[in-house]
């Protein structure tokens, strides 16, 4: 239901938005303005795609988890979302995720976030808490466990 309210708010306030530029600067300049932010945002978030995609490659290759790169992939895949829908508020933000500064800043406070509210638990069942827990440390309940399995590479 938040995700629905938000959404009309969003819409409500790109049409507002629209038609107070549309009344500063004329009808077609807005228009004009529109259709060029997505032409240029989609050659910008396909830049940005390739290059994450090779980050991506290159630390699979090292033999590493790309985490930090499939966030920034994440991010630059919101952000053509918001620059291929028309709009200034959202084609800001979407230009806004382009920049790496910006990515890093998303990334830190989602890490922060998810750290706070998960515990990890490792194959060897011990647990890696980010939160104060009154239970002992090492000793997990079964039911708290999410199993996941994997193939390895010889």
């Amino acid at each position: 239901m938040r995700f629905l309210a938000a959404f009309g708010l969003i819409a409500l306030a790109e049409m507002a938005t629209f038609f107070w530029v549309e009344s500063r600067i004329g009808i077609l300049w807005a228009l004009a303005i529109a259709i060029s932010t997505a032409i240029v945002g989609s050659v910008m978030v396909q830049r940005a795609g390739l290059s994450v995609l090779r980050r991506i490659r290159s630390r699979w290759a090292a033999g590493n988890v790309p985490g930090r790169e499939l966030s920034d992939g994440a991010a630059i895949l919101v952000a053509g979302a918001f620059l291929i829908s028309p709009g200034f508020i959202t084609d800001t933000l979407g230009f806004l995720l382009l920049v790496p500064a910006v990515r890093a800043l998303v990334y830190r406070s989602v890490t922060r976030r998810f750290s706070q509210r998960f515990t990890v638990v490792t194959a060897a069942r011990r647990s890696y808490r980010t939160r104060p827990d009154p239970r002992p440390f090492g000793q997990v309940s079964d039911e708290e466990i999410i199993d996941v399995d994997f193939e390895e590479k010889d």
